[in-house]
């Protein structure tokens, strides 16, 4: 790149050294950080690209993902025409574009790696983060087996295609990771991008080879899932449903040979073939022949049937062709030394070149017929055993059928029989009542039943007519000559009664008690508006020894990345804030605001403290002034013990 080289200091702070590698429209540079003394990497390109600006915020918003399997951003920034952005510097680490040269890795290497660029991925998503332009050039792997990731959400803003929606991006991801997977197992790219180091995978109808035939020993559930993805547009939707179809995987570097490639023919390049007759056309004499190159030429010669037979023996055309016609082809196309020197030149007689030829032919014919031999003899002996395996199945199959058949014959038993077997004759009922019970009554029982029925109608009615007459009947008895109760007045001394007034905030605010805190998130609004949330409720849990601590930053200033972060606290309902009590576990420069929302711009500064540590407390010069939230605001940290910067509050409380 113009302006870029091995004398040019950028930013005032980064040596450039020696180039490393050359990307789409960016350049990565070795380099020395003089100010901290410390080898990094540097990713140059022109500052005035149309996506030089998209291009260094991806890079600042990379920078706030803190995972063990993504290359670390440590700075952002541009120096005269050039942009750049720096990454952390890997021992011994070559792309996995490079460790292919040499053929395919192992299955359960390619697993591994597979299985680390994805974790890394997830958890970028999980941020809102992609790569989107996934090969195996930005894939490395250091000296120590661990695998890393380069160019998160940097490549896809450089090349103009960082405009997906989510779904869609993590879509896009998955399928970079199962290519990488295939790239691993196959040495070959399987997407039409082309990739500069790596063979393009050969097309078939579908889409690409599946990675089994290509490569030797792929185990079937990446076989399956590079398959599923690359050509059927299935398979993981995102790069966390593939680590979770591929895992586990091994924690270490797994060192050996990749599966051994199967040839794949070249165009335009025909093999020598070798042809016999069948069993059943050597009695019509059918001409074999052996296609070999003559002395002195590559012309193919027949050979008639005649020294075939000589050759030893009959094969099958496939036969011939799959076990012994590369030997075949090897053998009679290298002529030792005796035969060259007997070999006549281009003026001899014929008799001597039919005398070569024949020669050949026997070498020729002789090899291929003992190769094919014990092929044949092998896959006569593996195809015997396998049949006898197939017969026994069948035959115990067919007989446990004809078990069963019998057994259900034997149950079996026909309508006529069940109706017969389930017939019992019935006895008649015993004899409860006479025989002229069933007879109709005569005239006077009739008369009797109904003058019985006439006598109960009649009693209830009289009945039914007195309980109605005594209704209201106690109206008039008197009542005056019970007892009266006596009634008793007691008179006490007049008493006073004061509401007591609810506690409220302002009652809090006066009397000098604590304000409760409803609850409490990290505040990166430069950011991704998150700030290792998980840890913000330890800051007002009572306990000193928990606290809070924001994410690692390559420098005090938060790396140039952003004015600060925080904590913001939430009160639940305005209240008006005299005096805040911080304790801080690392030195730090503090600012303390209460505000009406979730922002620094606007809100009234409680107090401020610079370069301190341990408690502190913070008293508002504006008293009168109220808001629901405090915010707590760090705009210079201190190096921790990992080495990064990082900003730590143990406690706060609000009087």
């Amino acid at each position: 790149m113009h302006g870029v080289g091995p004398s040019t200091v950028l930013g005032g702070r980064y040596a450039v050294r020696r180039r490393l590698a050359q990307q789409p429209r960016a350049e990565r540079w070795s380099a020395h950080d003089t100010t901290l003394e410390r080898e990094v990497v540097i990713v140059c390109f022109a500052a005035d690209d149309p996506n030089a600006d998209a291009a260094l915020d991806a890079a600042r918003r990379a920078a706030g993902v803190d995972h063990d399997r993504l290359v670390r951003i440590l700075d952002v920034g541009r120096s005269d025409d050039i942009a750049f952005f720096v990454e952390e510097a890997l021992h011994e680490a070559h792309t996995v574009t490079h460790l292919l040269e040499q053929g395919g890795l192992p299955s359960e290497e390619a697993r591994r790696i597979a299985g680390e660029v994805a974790t890394g991925l997830e958890a970028a998503r999980g941020r809102g983060l992609h790569h989107l332009r996934l090969t195996p050039s930005y894939v490395l792997r250091t000296g120590d087996g661990a695998v890393k990731l380069s160019g998160l959400a940097t490549a896809a803003a450089l090349a103009g295609v960082d405009d997906l929606d989510s779904a869609e991006a993590a879509r896009v991801d998955a399928i970079g990771v199962v290519a990488i997977a295939y790239a691993a197992l196959t040495s070959r790219w399987p997407l039409p991008d082309r990739v500069l180091g790596l063979e393009p995978s050969p097309h078939v109808v579908g889409g690409v080879p599946a990675p089994s035939e290509i490569a030797a020993g792929v185990p079937g559930d990446l076989d399956a899932i590079c398959r599923l993805t690359l050509n059927d547009d299935e398979g993981p939707l995102t790069p966390g449903d593939l680590a979770a179809q591929i895992a586990p995987w091994s924690s270490s570097q797994i060192s050996g040979l990749g599966g051994t490639s199967r040839p794949l023919p070249a165009e335009g390049v025909t093999n020598p073939t070798l042809a016999l007759p069948l069993p059943a056309r050597a009695a019509q004499g059918t001409e074999a022949t052996v296609q070999i190159p003559a002395a002195g030429s590559t012309q193919r010669t027949p050979v008639p049937a005649a020294g075939a037979a000589a050759g030893g023996g009959t094969l099958s055309p496939a036969t011939a062709a799959g076990a012994g016609a590369a030997d075949a082809a090897d053998t009679a196309g290298a002529a030792t030394p005796a035969e060259q020197e007997a070999a006549p030149g281009p003026g001899a007689p014929a008799a001597g070149g039919a005398a070569v030829v024949a020669g050949a032919v026997g070498t020729a014919l002789g090899t291929a017929g003992h190769a094919a031999g014990h092929a044949a003899g092998v896959a006569a002996g593996r195809v015997g055993s396998f049949a006898r395996a197939a017969a026994d199945k069948a035959a115990e199959k067919r007989a446990a059928r004809a078990a069963a058949e019998a057994e259900a014959q034997q149950g079996r038993v026909s309508l006529d029989d069940a109706l017969r077997e389930g017939y019992e004759d019935s006895e008649p009922p015993l004899p409860m009542l006479p025989p002229e019970t069933a007879d109709s009554p005569t005239r006077d029982q009739s008369k009797l039943v109904m003058a019985i029925v006439a006598g109960f109608l009649a009693l209830a009615t009289l009945v039914g007519f007195w309980g109605v007459s005594q209704i209201g009947a106690g109206e008039g008895i008197d009542l005056s000559g019970a007892t009266p109760r006596p009634t008793v007045t007691v008179t006490g001394a007049p008493t006073t009664v004061t509401p007591t007034p609810t506690p409220s905030s302002s009652s809090a605010e006066t009397t000098g008690e604590s304000l409760a805190i409803l609850r409490a998130t990290g505040f990166d609004p430069e950011g991704d508006g998150k700030e290792r949330n998980s840890e913000a409720g330890r800051v007002y849990d009572g306990n000193t020894s928990s606290f809070w601590s924001s994410e690692g930053y390559a420098s005090a200033n938060l790396g140039g990345l952003k004015p600060g972060v925080g904590v913001l606290l939430d009160l639940g309902q305005p209240a008006k804030v005299r005096e805040v009590s911080i304790a801080l576990p690392d030195v730090a420069d503090v600012t303390v605001f209460l505000a009406e929302n979730r922002q620094v711009d606007g809100a009234t500064e409680i107090g401020s403290s610079t370069g301190k540590k341990g408690p502190i407390t913070l008293t508002n010069a504006k008293p009168d002034a109220s808001g629901q939230y405090v915010i707590v605001w760090f705009t210079k940290v201190s190096q921790v013990s990992d080495g990064r910067f990082r900003a730590t509050l143990a406690e706060v409380a609000l009087r």
